[in-house]
């Protein structure tokens, strides 16, 4: 996918992508098998090791983004992805340049995360090699039933300086931990999910602030946003924002030390109103090409963010690892 920024300036996906490609993340290494949980592996080793060439194969053809067949895509990818290249394919088959999202740049998986799980749906991840960004990704695949194949749900790429926690070999597999559940973490995956949601749409207004680390991710939307809020309260104008979680938007395993890995997927709606009696705005091209006009009075764009946390044992602070983030659609009026 083309990663170049073009956003309504100033532009918090600009900022943001940039912290997201900036940098390396070290990678934990296993030292001592984990107990396994009763349940089976959702998939083998091997068997993970294929569904991500599969998917891989459809990525490969589907690089550029100007080229893409989203139907095409569709077979192997889902969800936050799905949507993510869709809406690139249509900002660069209108000319534009679409904005960059922190997404994998490759699929070479070096690691698997196989979660210890029976019934369906199930899901999986696997670290991949570091790509064009030079930080590796935490990709997610997905599946709702034995008849279907595992999808690409999610490509979210570590922060600089940040590494995954420590998991079980994936012969091993990971017990997996229910949105509910918070047995030895501060809070359930749900809860810590909704959260750290509040952190980023409130900053350190947000009385969640304290719960988590200080991490890249929300550094950048923390500070362009304020500048988009400052730059429109200077015209007259107003910028107004919300997140929500996807539906079935939080996973979550366990992690070595019996704290957890959660992954929690958002759409983020941000709306931008010039003042009252007003002349419509020249959008950016790639807002544009979403919104099917060059011109508006206000916009509403929607991104849809993938957030990783690393979860410590018993208490104390959550670190957001990895993330993703990109515009899927736009609104005028």
């Amino acid at each position: 996918m083309n990663r170049r920024p073009r956003v309504l300036a100033p532009a918090a996906a600009t900022a943001v992508a940039a912290l997201l490609l900036a940098g390396c993340a070290q990678l934990p290494t296993a030292t001592a098998p984990a107990a396994t949980g009763r349940e089976p592996l959702a998939v083998q080793p091997v068997q993970a090791g294929r569904v991500v060439e599969a998917a891989n194969a459809v990525l490969r053809a589907g690089a550029d983004p100007a080229t893409t067949d989203p139907a095409a895509l569709a077979a192997r990818v889902s969800g936050p992805e799905l949507r993510l290249r869709t809406a690139a394919h249509t900002i660069a088959a209108a000319g534009a340049t679409p904005p960059p999202t922190g997404g994998a740049d490759e699929l070479e998986a070096i690691a698997s995360v196989l979660p210890r799980q029976s019934g369906f749906p199930r899901w999986f991840a696997t670290v991949t090699a570091p790509g064009a960004d030079q930080a590796p990704s935490l990709v997610v695949l997905r599946t709702a039933s034995a008849r279907e194949p595992y999808t690409v749900w999610a490509t979210p790429t570590l922060l600089p300086g940040a590494s995954l926690p420590t998991l079980a070999a994936p012969a091993d597999g990971v017990a997996v931990v229910a949105p509910d559940e918070d047995t030895n973490l501060p809070l359930a995956p749900q809860a810590l999910a909704e959260h750290y949601a509040d952190v980023l749409t409130a900053g350190t207004a947000s009385e969640h602030a304290a719960e988590f680390t200080a991490d890249a991710y929300r550094s950048g939307v923390e500070s362009a946003t304020a500048a988009e809020q400052a730059a429109l309260a200077a015209a007259g104008g107003t910028y107004t924002q919300e997140r929500s979680l996807l539906p079935d938007g939080v996973l979550a395993v366990r992690t070595r030390d019996g704290g957890a890995l959660v992954v929690a997927a958002y759409s983020w709606s941000a709306t931008v109103a010039g003042p009252a009696g007003g002349l419509a705005g020249r959008l950016d091209p790639a807002l544009a090409a979403l919104a099917g006009t060059a011109d508006a009075l206000s916009v509403t764009v929607t991104r849809e963010e993938v957030v990783v946390l690393a979860v410590p044992p018993g208490s104390g602070q959550v670190a957001a690892v990895a993330a993703q983030s990109g515009p899927v659609s736009v609104a005028v009026g």
